[in-house]
């Protein structure tokens, strides 16, 4: 019975034994492979450009810090087409439309192999206008003159930029965000048609008041500048943003 007993023991032990040295021995050890996980820098604005008669909509995307070129955007239902280099853009001319004044936007941005997504609401401003310009000429003994415009719904804040017409120059121009207490009467400084010297620089200057929700960026064949850059944030940022007709002023 004992001598039955210890063959079936042995006999366990040697089955065991390979199994043991199949799992242990050759030098590999085999894992899971573990998916990395990325960190994405996503920027983008939605524009109703009326300076340009466009609705706009243009995003830059950077995974770790390089640009990516394999996410899916969407804004609302249209999908964004890569143009490379980590830019994801898409346009179209007055009548047709991206988007409505007053629209509530979602915007979607995933990328299926990193399971990452993520998803950003934002309100188009709503339709607004420059009403008047006092005096609609200014002269180099002007002091500034009152730029009034309506009011747009769903703004966060307005800037504003005046440029003048194929600045040869060096005329400073103005860009600045708007206060609140100024919003639909702004004082246009007269040091906006001077350049650097204080001399005094006549001619045509462009008016370009643009309505914000959230944050704003620069995108392509945008005519005017941004107030001291992007506003929100340079990093990680998603805005909306009306730009009225645009308007002019003559020095004389």
């Amino acid at each position: 019975m004992r001598k039955n007993l210890f063959m079936k023991r042995s006999l366990v032990f040697l089955l065991f034994l390979p199994l043991v040295l199949f799992f242990s021995c050759g030098g590999k050890t085999t894992t899971r492979p573990i998916k990395p996980k990325y960190k994405f820098t996503i920027n983008g604005v939605v524009v109703k450009d009326l300076s340009l008669g466009k609705d706009i909509a243009y995003f830059t995307i950077l995974r770790d810090s390089v640009l990516f070129d394999s996410a899916v955007v969407k804004v609302g239902s249209d999908t964004l087409k890569s143009k490379g280099g980590g830019v994801y853009s898409k346009e179209t001319s007055h009548p047709s439309q991206l988007f409505g004044f007053g629209n509530a936007v979602t915007i979607t941005v995933s990328s299926a192999k990193d399971s990452f997504t993520l998803e950003s609401n934002v309100v188009i401003p709503g339709s607004f206008q420059i009403i008047a310009k006092v005096p609609d000429t200014v002269y180099s003994h002007t002091v500034n003159v009152a730029l009034q415009f309506s009011a747009a719904s769903n703004a966060s804040g307005y800037f504003i930029s005046v440029l003048k017409r194929n600045n040869t120059e060096g005329t400073l121009g103005h860009t600045a965000l708007i206060p609140w207490d100024k919003i639909g009467n702004y004082p246009i400084p007269n040091t906006t048609f001077r350049d650097i010297h204080d001399n005094y620089k006549t001619g045509i200057y462009l008016i370009y008041l643009i309505a914000y929700n959230k944050s704003f960026l620069a995108y392509p064949d945008m005519r005017f500048q941004l107030p001291g850059g992007n506003i929100s944030g340079a990093n990680g940022t998603i805005g909306a943003g009306v730009v009225a007709s645009e308007d002019s002023i003559k020095a004389k």
